[in-house]
């Protein structure tokens, strides 16, 4: 089918990176002059077939309309033409060794109708394949065009040979495998298709074919912008050429006058001939910087204009791009944006979507960012390929800090192919041509070389063309750094430390040791596993407080949960190995943030506040009580596009309410103001919480989002709680029973992959343990001591308990009772942390207040423990149909008595949802199921990466809790 080069054909060498390839370049939009651009989304025709061997010379051409239709942007393993999506992480699809094929390898023909207009004749027609996975080739009327490797970077073919005017029949065949695929090893669904946009453009005989825009931001507030545009074309189209270059700015006005330049012409001087190219510059005195906080950018307007403009007619070609001025470099420890230190308030994000896969519309990436931009993250990782390029259209328009990473990872042959010279030039190839098409963006900050593909001599090759083809830009690469060491390791291809899943412990004694000379910012933190982040505020108190840490991009962004109808007709979100795809690596694809439609996970609260703008704070010090601290975390903005609001509240209900008058904060400054209100007399608890929300609407907020919050204790309440409200017994059985099981969390151990934690020697092992110890099977009063008094009286019955857990059984999942109520009960109302479900080591988010809502639903794609409130006071149930409220009390006898336990309510038992984890159906129970613990493990993230915190795990010793069970009739 495809013609050969060497032995091998081409998919299966990997030194054939393309065949008759044009250039990268920068997207050029059409401004109207000098190009025609066609879009040819929507459906085309397909037809899949064995392996590229299999597919006859007649698919190229002739008829297809009993093919199967397929939309394209879209993965045709998600639209139902007989080829399923394959989930693995670290392992191939199929066995190897590297550049061996299956035999097996869907091959997909995509055909449509080309239509030409007659006016193009004289044109260069172009055609662009935005993305195909895994490797495409191109024909056009039976006649081969071109071939290209990268998914995830387009490829452009000249047709103009090939195509006649009218009617053209045009055909892409997608090959599912190739030996590319050993370098797109990622952990992500293998897809197939062609999964972004494709165009046919006609270029007019001399047009432009790249601009180059470098916008700096110069220490004395100048910008400085140089702009390089080559001009492409037959040698004998261009004589008489100009390139005018304007520069407009964000009000619309122009700045300065046009630069105007002839074409350079190879006659001129053939031994420093260096391409048609023109030089062109502006000087901006006093510019409005680029940066996330502030995103402004400034319009380069580009003209190709022939000998007869100046007779009024239009310019040959016309383009633009939107520039940034901004400087980023790293001085010491510390990575610096327009001269300021940034937090990376970041997190990983793959393209997703649960209906088209791999194929993600604009609106898609829009409501990403924005969303983004809403828990207050401002810096993503384009794990682990180059986005499409609307995607930093976005990212400059919003305000985003862009690491963008080349589409290269070996994870299976992790420190092999970076050393075999037969990838040499895919590695050189995919970095290069990423730099090429993304260099004028303000939002990309650092290039990354890929990821997981060990460290060899390939990364020192791409990292030096990378560095004298740009300059401006540092760069990152994790494998140097975990292979060679964070202190030296890895200096000539990364210019930070950016460690993967890292203990807060090791995070700090980089800082404090002072060894290190380069900033650590962890390219991947704190693994967003189904219920997972436990220990985010303990990381950002370390980083916030240690020089030389700057932050990390937590993984990841979306669960990658498919949507499958199953042959009952039920509609699921399907992981690994739903497809019946082997090898798989199960739900290890679920480790999102947000649920595979956008929804987000309880942690997003706790993401939001630990990457919060400002931080309020109690002043500390003798005599300082009655002040609050202000931080303000930006680097550039004050806090004036924010209202500040308080709340005084006395045992969880407020009592008062008003707005903070503020005083300047400066960027990276602090300030104290006096308390806002008087602490009412009285032996309540007493909170002000304090809370920041825009004053306007923005790109990504409308007026009045909540932005950040903190909660500042005044008073801690001087008598226990609940030993005042009126109640009686309650009018039916209230049986508690002693529980220490919890529905094992996804870091807890892979339910789904019972080896994978002991094979892979990370953590998430304590599932296994606890069920060597027969906790999950055993009654709980058969492993611990345990006594239970209950005394009954008008008020109420008072249960008191006392659990001892031997030495052997530490780092229990809990100690609780469990109590089942009528289903009748399904308004919830707490005095405790909230409103959002939280966990010891994942509650610095959760305000302590008074808080109603319905029982909890799953939120995670894999049903596990979910649901917790902690530190409450005092818990209540209502009867929808009475209103009549059954109501619990915790009550703290003595000093060694619990004075907060925890508390959910859902229709699940911790069995309930164990059972669903290995595909039992999850039926919700009629009953509602309470819990009650004085001691819970925190949540860690040891799917990948550490365990829970040694504080957040429950020790052996002696625990005891009481609490009161009343009933008020309505």
């Amino acid at each position: 089918m495809l013609p050969h080069v060497g032995e091998l054909a081409p998919w299966a060498d990997p030194e054939v990176v393309s065949l008759r390839r044009l250039p990268m370049h920068v997207p050029l939009p059409p401004d109207g002059a000098g190009r025609e651009r066609v879009l040819l989304d929507g459906h085309w025709h397909v037809r899949l077939y064995p392996n590229p061997t299999d597919v006859p010379a007649r698919a190229l051409t002739g008829a297809c309309e009993r093919w199967a239709l397929v939309e394209v942007p879209g993965s045709w393993t998600m639209q139902g033409v007989g080829d399923h999506p394959h989930y693995t992480n670290i392992g191939m699809p199929f066995p190897g060794p590297p550049p061996r094929l299956p035999e097996h390898n869907p091959t997909g023909v995509y055909r449509r109708a080309l239509h030409v207009p007659h006016g193009w004749g004289a044109a260069q027609v172009v055609l662009h394949v935005g993305g195909a996975e895994s490797v495409h080739a191109v024909w056009v009327n039976g006649r081969f065009a071109g071939y290209g490797t990268d998914s995830r970077l387009g490829s452009e073919y000249d047709l103009s040979e090939l195509v006649q005017p009218g009617h053209n029949e045009l055909a892409i065949v997608v090959l599912r495998y190739s030996a590319h695929s050993y370098v797109e090893d990622q952990d992500q669904w293998w897809m197939a298709g062609l999964h972004r946009e494709v165009f046919v453009e006609a270029r007019a005989a001399a047009h432009l074919a790249d601009v180059v825009c470098a916008a700096d931001l110069l220490a004395d507030g100048a910008g400085r912008l140089q702009v390089a545009v080559t001009v492409g074309g037959p040698q004998a189209a261009l004589p008489g050429h100009r390139v005018q270059v304007s520069l407009v700015g964000p009000t619309g006005r122009r700045i300065g006058r046009p630069s105007v330049q002839p074409v350079p012409h190879a006659f001129d001087s053939i031994y420093v001939f260096a391409g048609h190219v023109t030089h062109h510059e502006f000087q901006v005195p006093a510019v409005q910087p680029w940066s996330a906080e502030s995103p402004v950018r400034y319009r380069v307007e580009v003209e190709l204009l022939t000998p007869e403009h100046l007779a009024g007619n239009a310019p040959t070609d016309a383009t633009h791009q939107l520039v940034g001025f901004r400087h980023v470099e790293i001085r010491g420890r510390d990575l610096l944006v327009n001269g300021q230190r940034v937090w990376v308030f970041g997190v990983n994000r793959h393209d997703h979507h649960p209906d088209r896969g791999a194929a993600v519309s604009v609106d898609d990436m829009r409501a990403d960012l924005v969303q983004m931009r809403q828990h207050n993250i401002t810096a993503v990782r384009t794990s682990h390929y180059p986005n499409d390029p609307a995607f930093y259209d976005l990212c400059d328009e919003l305000g985003m800090y862009v690491v963008d990473e080349a589409n290269i990872e070996s994870h299976a042959y992790n420190t092999s192919l970076c050393h075999d010279p037969r990838w040499r030039a895919a590695w050189l190839s995919r970095g290069s041509r990423m730099v090429h098409r993304d260099r004028n963006h303000p939002s990309v900050i650092m290039w990354s070389l890929g990821n997981e593909a060990g460290y060899g001599s390939h990364h020192h090759a791409l990292a030096g063309w990378i560095r004298h083809a740009d300059p401006t830009r540092p760069l990152h690469y994790e494998g140097a750094v975990f292979h060679d060491g964070w202190v030296d390791g890895g200096r000539e291809v990364t210019d930070v430390v950016c460690p993967m899943y890292p203990p807060v412990d090791a995070i700090r004694r980089y800082g404090e040791s002072g060894r290190g000379t380069r900033p650590l910012i962890m390219c991947e933190y704190s693994h967003a596993m189904g219920n997972s982040n436990g220990s985010l505020a303990d990381y950002w108190h370390v980083i916030t407080t240690t020089p030389g840490l700057q932050g990390g991009f937590l993984w990841e962004w979306k669960d990658h949960g498919l949507r499958q109808t199953l042959p009952d007709g039920t509609v699921r979100l399907a992981h690994g190995g739903h497809f019946g795809d082997t090898p798989n690596d199960g739900n290890f694809v679920a480790d999102g943030l947000i649920d595979s439609d956008g929804w987000p996970h309880p942690a997003m609260r706790e993401v939001a506040w630990v990457y919060r703008p400002v931080v309020v704070s109690g002043s500390g010090g003798p005599g300082r009580r009655g002040s609050l601290r202000i931080a303000n975390r930006q680097s550039f903005t004050g806090l004036e596009w924010l209202h500040c609001d308080w709340e005084l509240e006395v045992d969880g209900t407020a009592v008062a309410t008003g707005r903070l008058q503020l005083p300047v904060v400066a960027p990276h400054a602090a300030v104290d103001v006096p308390l806002p209100c008087a602490v009412p007399a009285g032996t309540g608890e007493v909170h002000l919480t304090v809370l920041w929300t825009t004053r306007h609407d923005l790109p990504w907020a409308p007026k009045g989002h909540l932005v950040a919050w903190d909660q500042v204790q005044l008073r801690a309440a001087t008598k226990p709680h609940g030993e005042v409200v009126p109640g009686e017994r309650p009018r039916f059985a209230i049986e508690p029973t002693l529980t220490l099981w919890r529905a094992p969390i996804d870091n807890d151990g892979f339910k789904l992959m019972p080896d994978l934690a002991e094979r892979l020697q990370v953590g998430g092992l304590a599932l296994l343990r606890w069920q060597q110890q027969g906790i999950d099977t055993l009654p709980a009063e058969e492993l611990v001591q345990h006594t239970c008094d209950r005394r009954d009286t008008d008020m109420g019955s008072v249960f008191h308990h006392t659990v001892v857990v031997p030495p052997e059984l530490a780092d229990l999942p809990r100690i609780g009772v469990q109590f089942a109520l009528p289903a009748r009960f399904g308004l919830l109302r707490w005095f405790g942390r909230g409103p959002h479900e939280n966990y010891p080591d994942r509650n610095a988010s959760a305000v302590v207040g008074v808080w109603e809502g319905e029982p909890d639903v799953p939120p995670y794609l894999v049903p596990q423990e979910f649901g917790l409130r902690t530190d409450c006071r005092w818990f209540e149930f209502e009867d929808l149909r009475s209103g009549d409220v059954l109501r619990i009390d915790v009550l703290q006898l003595t000093k060694h008595h619990a004075r907060v336990l925890h508390c959910s309510a859902t229709h699940f038992t911790a069995h309930d949802l164990y059972a669903a984890a290995h595909e039992v159906d999850l039926v919700p129970r009629r009953e509602l199921i309470v819990h009650l613990d004085v001691a819970h493990r925190g949540l860690g993230t040891a799917s990948c990466g550490p365990d829970v915190l040694p504080q957040y795990r429950i020790e052996s010793g002696t625990y005891r809790f009481a609490y009161r069970v009343s009933y008020r009739r309505a």
